[in-house]
């Protein structure tokens, strides 16, 4: 590779975008500096004696953000020991009154406040022209010697020196909305300076909300404090431009005041306005504002002087002059540059327009300060949903996140580095300023407000009443915890050792010490009460000890009166989660990957959709069925669903959808997590909740489109394998263990079934394990040979090991095969044993052999009660592949006689209502039967029997509270039908019924497949 090439990937591989320009001077540059000085002694060691202030800082844990699209699954645990906890306390006005505790000030790194200075740079180079300078001169070598040729006298002659062009005046507004832009004029000040096309910069404040007492003042940061006059920066020869940062949310920019100001320093020089609030939100401000095409004659012609047609049909033209109105971004301040220089005359852009006489604020300016959200009238409910409206997807999430943290802008900035790939304070002031937040002093000891209003780290702001409690129960539970522990977690990475006197883990474990520093500071520990009781109810003590003054029943919306939550919505026919084998890291990863984001599918606007890959048989069922499990409580709602064409689901996205809206509007937790197991593409639900939510999809499909994140579950290592085949078969020999797991690609499953095969005596007669191992070799087509080298895989190891199995139990149990016939007919998901035992030859005792035998081979999944069996998608696969129709029609028949059956036995004794059922597990076996009906062929059976037991089918779904599957199923059922059958009016009725909350009769309680009433 050519070294320039090389340079050119290096320069790439660091985000660094150079020019051919930049790249010819650096290499220049390069070449005139002096080689870079050898280090002495061991690299390895600290430079100057250890400091560790001359270390290159640590690599930020998330810069640069992951792809979402990838998940590195990683095999090996973290390197050495897990480090000490240090707890971060925010900074009170004066001492602790208790005297508790030791702790030191320590200033955090905070992420930059302008991601990309050197693209500012860049795009004010068109104002690094020269121009001849009024007061220096230098020597014309060329006039001086024309002059000595003509005139015979040595005499030097002078012309103007080339000097800068401008001069620049920054005046940063100084209202107190500006405080969280104070990091970021600063940033931009620097660039501003070490730019190189100004001749000076001036920085200036302008004490917006002191107008009415003082009038129009202009104060330098740097100085005593002392007033001047705005008049002090005009400059008659038109060589200085203005830059004026503000937000025009202060007073003075409504009332003409500021405006008037504009036009004066607009008359002498340009002058833009630097909106530091995002571009989505300047019409909430009190300008003017018009798309136009704007003109200049000359290089830095004066605002007055310049001309603006307007872009868009908006009425009369607007007379006045007109001001540019810029983000602090390259995009607006390039184009800009480039019309002040005259390189580019005309510009289409958004300008405020300054009217000649600015005296009165406008209608629309009226109009907006009425129609303010902010409004103390307007409900919290209300308020949110208002505000939510306006909001990007971005600061949305970010103020759920914040809703667990004080609100002091050192956190807020470290909640937003970690929440959200965009540090620009745009997101954060979103959430400060669009009627959420409001903004309240800190307390001095005496209980009177500090007053230094220059100190950022001293401004507070809080939540409006009723906010925080609304954004917490829209949070999952994990990410509250996490964004709980986020500063602490910050400090850690930042320090290498030390260790605090007080543990954030002791303040948990409620030691005296960690609480009373904590009380210390009044309002972090209300917020953190109120965090803990969203958390669990298990730490309502601490809540209480940090916050006496509040009562369980102040808790969040979603709690009950104990401060525990209210019982999971959850449902569908989740596994049973089982102990996982080198997986953790894969939770782990799910965990972080599962966070909401911005989706375009559907109308789930913040949705992590999360798709689990692998081939079948990998445990990617197990894998989100331990998630599940053990993030039960961070969702609201649950639903797990299996993919099926034509299946009606008693869990219906629908039904997800409704739920959620409920509970939403209720005021309860709406978080809610949809598991569609074994989808495609065009399995996945096109509707989803409108709240934030997770759906997590298992799949053999490796191309997916976006914006569905798909991660790959990698096969399980080969250490791993063995061990799972030798802890089922503990009298297998390790050779012959890693020889089978190896045939059969180390899939899970597959090394499950062949330990059923090895230790239920289907291989060998005499009992040996390692001679069934050697049978079950030669079956698999492998070397069977002591002492062979392990031989590949199978191309398709999991239909071959079926195959085998289901050969093998065939021939052995010959009982066990009527129930598998039937098992393969019917629909994916469990089926209740009711339904088998009115089909089933022989008395219970033979019938629970059977399921044994298939359990042990691991064909089928009995619940933990032995009340709903499931067969694995692969073996009713496997089995159909052996039927020929007749066999499979009789199977059907079977099964059809056995749903009228169940159905009558299942019946109540009078009504259909829910509460008439007093057995919980007759009510699931019930609901059970649905996903099975168009599998066993009852909606195309013409005996009136049948049919009744459908039509009565979806009446018990309307009286459970499940009206869309009900719905869904009685159109299937009319689909074949015929609006002409005696039961079709009835099944008419329900797919027109409208979907009123009372109309389907009382809803019953929540429950799952499983019998369990969540996971």
């Amino acid at each position: 590779m050519l070294p320039l090439e090389h340079l050119l990937r290096v320069l790439g591989g660091l985000s660094v975008e150079a020019e051919a320009e930049d790249l010819a001077d650096a290499l220049w540059l390069a070449a005139r500096l002096p080689p870079p000085a050898e280090p002495s002694g061991d690299g390895s060691k600290m430079l100057d004696d250890g400091d560790p202030a001359h270390l290159p800082p640590p690599r930020p844990e998330n810069d640069p953000a992951p792809d979402p699209g990838e998940l590195r699954l990683s095999g090996r645990p973290p390197d050495g020991p897990s480090e000490p906890r240090l707890d971060l306390y925010l900074p009170g006005a004066g001492d602790r009154a208790d005297g508790t505790g030791r702790a030191s000030q320590l200033r955090l790194p905070a992420p930059r406040a302008l991601p990309y200075p050197h693209r500012l740079v860049r795009s004010l180079r068109p104002l690094t022209r020269r121009a001849p300078s009024p007061d220096r001169t230098q020597l014309d070598e060329e006039a001086t010697v024309q002059n000595i040729v003509d005139t015979a006298l040595w005499l030097p002659v002078l012309s103007p020196a080339p000097s800068r062009w401008l001069d620049l005046a920054l005046v940063v507004d100084d209202s107190t909305s500006m405080a969280v832009w104070r990091e970021t004029v600063q940033e931009f000040l620097s660039v501003l300076v070490n730019v190189g096309a100004f001749r000076s910069v001036q920085h200036w404040t302008l004490p917006t909300e002191e107008v009415a007492t003082r009038g129009l003042v202009l104060r330098s940061p740097a100085g005593p404090g002392r007033d001047h006059s705005p008049m002090e920066i005009v400059d008659t020869t038109g060589r200085r431009v203005v830059l004026v940062v503000s937000d025009c949310i202060s007073p003075a920019w409504s009332d003409g005041t500021l405006l008037r100001l504009l036009r004066t320093w607009g008359g002498t020089g340009p002058v833009a306005l630097v909106q530091s609030l995002p571009r989505r939100m300047w019409e909430r401000s009190a300008l003017d504002l018009r798309a136009v095409r704007l003109r200049t004659p000359a290089p830095g012609t004066p605002n007055v002087r310049q001309t603006h047609t307007p872009l868009l049909e908006q009425g009369d033209p607007a007379h006045g002059m007109a001001v540019p109105v810029l983000e602090m971004d390259p995009r607006w301040l390039g184009p800009w540059a480039s019309l002040v220089s005259g390189e580019s005359p005309t510009w289409d852009t958004v300008v405020a327009i300054v009217p000649e006489r600015p005296d009165t604020p406008s209608a629309d300016t009226a109009r907006l300060r009425q129609d303010d959200p902010a409004d103390e009238e307007i409900p919290a409910q209300e308020r949110l949903e208002r505000t939510k409206a306006r909001l990007s997807p971005a600061a949305l999430r970010l103020a759920r996140h914040l809703a667990v943290v004080p609100l002091s802008l050192p956190v807020m900035r470290l909640v937003q580095q970690a929440v959200c790939q965009d540090s620009r304070p745009s997101v954060l002031t979103e959430v400060l300023f669009t009627g959420l937040v409001t903004r309240v002093p800190w307390a001095e000891p005496s209980g009177l407000p500090h007053q230094d209003r220059d100190t950022v780290h001293g401004v507070l702001f809080d939540f409006r009443p009723g906010i925080r409690e609304l954004l917490l129960s829209e949070i999952r539970r994990t990410e509250a915890l996490r964004t709980l522990t986020l500063v602490a977690d910050h400090v850690l990475g930042e320090l290498s050792s030390g260790q605090s006197p007080v543990t954030f883990t002791a303040l948990f474990a409620e030691e005296d010490e960690a609480v009373a520093v904590a009380r210390s500071e009044q309002h972090f520990a209300t917020v953190t009460a109120q965090v803990l009781r969203h958390l669990s109810n298990r730490y309502e003590t601490l809540a209480q000890r940090l916050d006496p003054r509040a009562t369980p029943e102040e808790g969040i919306a979603g709690t009950s009166p104990d401060g525990g939550t209210e019982p999971h919505d959850a449902t569908g026919a989740m596994p049973v989660p089982a102990p996982l084998l080198d997986r953790d890291a894969v939770l782990a990863e799910l965990s972080r990957a599962t966070q909401p984001v911005t989706g375009t599918i559907g109308e789930g606007s913040e949705t992590a959709r999360i798709v689990l890959v692998a081939r079948e048989g990998s445990g990617t069922t197990a894998v989100a069925a331990r998630y599940v499990a053990e993030h039960a409580d961070s969702y609201g709602h649950i639903r797990w669903t299996a993919a099926a064409d034509g299946t009606p689901s008693f869990c219906a996205p629908g039904e997800l959808e409704e739920a959620v809206g409920r509970a939403h509007a209720a005021g309860r937790p709406a978080t809610w997590l949809l598991v569609v197991d074994g989808a495609r593409p065009e399995d996945v639900p096109a509707v989803l909740p409108n709240l934030p939510g997770t759906l997590l999809i298992t799949s053999t499909v490796d191309a997916w489109p976006e914006p569905f994140a798909v991660h790959r579950l990698p096969p399980l290592r080969p250490s791993t394998s063995m061990g799972l085949l030798r802890g089922l078969v503990p009298r297998l020999s390790p050779p012959v263990a890693l020889r089978v797991a190896t045939r059969l690609g180390h899939l899970p499953l597959a090394l499950t079934m062949a330990a059923g095969l090895l230790s239920d005596g289907l291989l060998s007669d005499s009992g040996a394990t390692d001679e069934a191992g050697a049978a079950l070799l030669a079956a698999l087509g492998a070397d069977p040979t002591p002492g062979a080298p392990p031989t590949g895989p199978l191309p398709d190891p999991l239909p071959a090991v079926c195959d085998l199995v289901l050969e093998r139990v065939g021939l052995r149990h010959p009982e066990a095969v009527p129930l598998l016939d039937l098992l393969a007919v019917l629909g994916p998901g469990p089926v209740p044993l009711a339904l088998l035992r009115h089909v089933l030859p022989g008395d219970t005792e033979t019938t629970e052999a059977a399921i044994g035998t298939l359990a042990r081979s691991a064909l089928v999944q009995p619940s933990p009660d032995g009340a709903l069996l499931s067969v694995r998608p692969a073996v009713g696969r496997a089995r159909r592949r052996h039927m020929d129709t007749f066999r499979a029609d009789a199977a059907r028949r079977l099964a059809r006689a056995a749903l009228v059956s169940c159905v009558s036995a299942l019946a109540p004794s009078s009504g259909i209502g829910v509460t008439d059922l007093a057995d919980a597990g007759r009510r699931r076996d019930r609901v059970a039967l649905t996903r099975h009906l168009a599998s066993i062929g009852a909606l195309t059976d013409r005996d009136p029997s049948v049919r009744a037991a459908v039509e009565g089918q979806v009446h018990f779904l309307v009286a459970c509270g499940y009206p869309a599957a009900a719905r869904s199923l009685a159109e299937d059922a009319l689909a074949h039908w015929g609006a002409d059958d005696p039961l079709g009016a009835e099944l008419a009725a329900v797919v027109g019924a409208e979907e009123e909350p009372d109309a389907a009769g009382p809803a019953g309680p929540s429950l799952d497949d499983t019998g369990r009433g969540g996971p």
